[in-house]
């Protein structure tokens, strides 16, 4: 078993770890975060200039025919910049949908759009009253006279107000799940920015009566259902790669600030009680990047991944958090101002703990997949 990147995943490292370097920096960080969207045009154009928006796209739709891994290099130096872009949603949940449903035109039509421009395509799967990503969805498709309507709400639904298209999980009237594509400018759609601990761009996504064509269904029951699932395990193995991005922030905040505060006549990394926890903090984050990149490779080889993928959150989920928490107490007091930049990091990490699966539904997916 190989144990590192071969020469073209290397190479998409370095190259976004020198782009997220010198065009990434906390204050754009910051600027990001404050604006109405979540969302920079400029950056998200210069990664879909380098072909990085497609990297895991087919080769027929014109993308990279690359995989899970290689979107798994480049989120985790974007986490490693704490920058915000559209490459988990769009790339991984909405593009893994796509590449799911093939004999649909509007599938292929659309996959294509996600190869060649700087389109962004969401998935909104939260029902108001939903637990998380992975509840059926409730929202229904309801016939009535010669089209199908939506009436209702999707919470949580990243990068909505920028997004072109938004893949929304429903339930039609016999009980099945379906996947329906909506134009983001579709009459009777509004949206609301949800206020969270990461500050990602979460919306609330309002449904008045908005009608869907037959034609923007693109899956219904066991391949909606398929589409999905398979969605979502690419979209946490992706988020578990941004995570140590963000882990690698924080310990490079934390090291450089042991490094220059001084305590008792001598830099407080000197003394065990910081020392030690920093070296727990590299010992977590590396065995988390070792399973991220071993359940992206398992998707990648076609082969089942659920309790290795449930497995990783769950070691993901708590091992973060701690690494958050000691970033945060290493630093004393500076640490919890918003002038520092480990906050840039440690309020992400701490939302990712509860995003796509929190540690209770990954233990229940852990138990399903060992046959209990």
């Amino acid at each position: 078993m190989q144990f590192h990147l071969n020469e073209t995943q290397a190479m998409l490292r370095d190259g976004a770890r020198r782009l997220f370097f010198n065009e990434f920096d906390s204050a754009q960080a910051r600027a990001v975060e404050a604006s109405a969207d979540g969302f920079s045009q400029e950056n998200w154009s210069q990664l879909t200039r380098l072909g990085w928006n497609s990297v895991a796209l087919p080769e027929t739709a014109g993308g990279g025919g690359l995989g899970v891994l290689e979107l798994c290099v480049l989120a985790e130096e974007m986490g490693r910049a704490a920058a915000s872009t559209p490459l988990l949603i769009s790339s991984g949940v909405a593009a893994t949908c796509l590449k799911l449903v093939p004999s649909h035109p509007l599938a292929t039509q659309l996959l294509k759009r996600l190869a060649s421009t700087d389109t962004v395509i969401t998935a909104a799967l939260i029902d108001e009253s939903g637990r998380d990503e992975r509840t059926p969805p409730r929202l229904l498709l309801q016939e009535g006279g010669n089209s199908l309507r939506l009436s209702g709400i999707k919470q949580l639904v990243p990068y909505a107000s920028i997004a072109r298209v938004l893949l929304v999980s429903t339930s039609t009237a016999d009980g099945q799940t379906a996947i329906v594509a909506i134009d983001r400018e579709s009459p009777g759609l509004t949206l609301r920015r949800n206020q969270t601990l990461g500050a990602d761009p979460l919306f609330e996504v309002r449904f008045s009566d908005v009608t869907v064509a037959d034609d923007r269904v693109l899956a219904r029951g066991p391949a909606a259902v398929a589409a999905l699932n398979k969605s979502l395990e690419v979209a946490t193995v992706v988020a578990m790669a941004e995570a140590v991005g963000y882990c690698e922030g924080i310990i490079r905040l934390t090291v450089e600030h042991a490094k220059v505060r001084e305590q008792f006549g001598q830099a407080i990394g000197a003394f065990q009680a910081v020392s030690h926890p920093l070296a727990d903090m590299r010992i977590q984050t590396d065995a988390c990047r070792l399973l991220t990149l071993e359940a992206a490779w398992l998707l990648d080889q076609g082969k089942s991944a659920e309790l290795e993928i449930a497995s990783a959150k769950v070691l993901a989920n708590e091992a973060i958090e701690k690494i958050a928490v000691d970033g945060h107490r290493l630093h004393g007091a500076i640490g919890y101002s918003k002038e520092h930049d480990v906050q840039l990091y440690t309020r992400r990490a701490r939302a990712f703990c509860v995003a796509w699966g929190d540690t209770e539904r990954q233990i229940e997916r852990a138990a399903v997949a060992l046959g209990l």
